[in-house]
């Protein structure tokens, strides 16, 4: 019969009302849609009105899922997408959410990647390898990650020495009184994990491990 049998307001999420249809939830949309629509109790859907509103209330839901999981922090548009996958929402939904979140200026990837590179540089200071396969994960183009990450070094006046230098030191720190050969070992298997290049790292070890022995 596809009958409206109920708007009912839903609890904890204020603004937003419950489409139910011959007794059953059929979705959720904003006030605003439901207006919109002008949905009633006692309406009769027809197929493509039907459609219509299952399809607001696809597009209504990702597009809340998408902003409340931006405002934690920062995302790439890939991991908006699977976060919205993950609700089983939509494909048709999730692209438009995608599109408009784009439009809207909350989704670009290159500024993703500058802000990514610069809270690196920051906070977890690393090479621009790392940098660049952390932001690949992320489902960032190769050209997006390379364009963000020589952003963010240049405005923090970053350089891959300054950053080797940095985490090369500290991590040195922690291994004082290890036997010589093996701390030797360990401090370049964790520089190369964190993304420098290997002639670069050796060649810090060489002069400032020297350095500490004769020290």
């Amino acid at each position: 019969m596809n009958e409206i049998t109920g708007l009912v307001p839903v609890k904890r999420r204020s603004g937003w009302t419950e489409v139910q249809l011959d007794g059953v939830s059929l979705c959720r949309l904003p006030d605003e849609e439901v207006h919109r629509l002008r949905l009633d109790v006692g309406l009769r859907l027809g197929s493509a009105e039907l459609e219509a509103v299952q399809a607001a209330g696809g597009r209504a839901e990702a597009m809340s899922v998408g902003l409340r999981y931006l405002s934690v922090r920062p995302r790439s548009r890939r991991e908006v997408e699977r976060r919205l996958r993950r609700d089983r929402i939509d494909p048709a939904a999730i692209q438009h959410a995608l599109e408009r979140l784009a439009a809207l200026g909350y989704l670009d990837d290159a500024q993703f990647a500058a802000s990514f590179a610069r809270d690196r540089i920051r906070l977890r200071p690393c090479g621009p390898r790392r940098m660049q396969s952390d932001l690949l994960s992320r489902g960032v183009s190769r050209e997006d990650a390379d364009r963000g990450i020589r952003e963010a070094m240049a405005e923090e006046g970053a350089t891959e020495e300054a950053l080797l230098e940095r985490v090369a030191t500290a991590r040195a720190r922690r291994l004082t009184g290890a036997d010589p050969s093996k701390a030797r070992r360990r401090l370049f298997d964790y520089l190369a994990r964190r993304g420098f290049a290997a002639g670069s790292i050796r060649a810090w070890i060489e002069v400032n491990w020297q350095a500490e022995d004769t020290g």
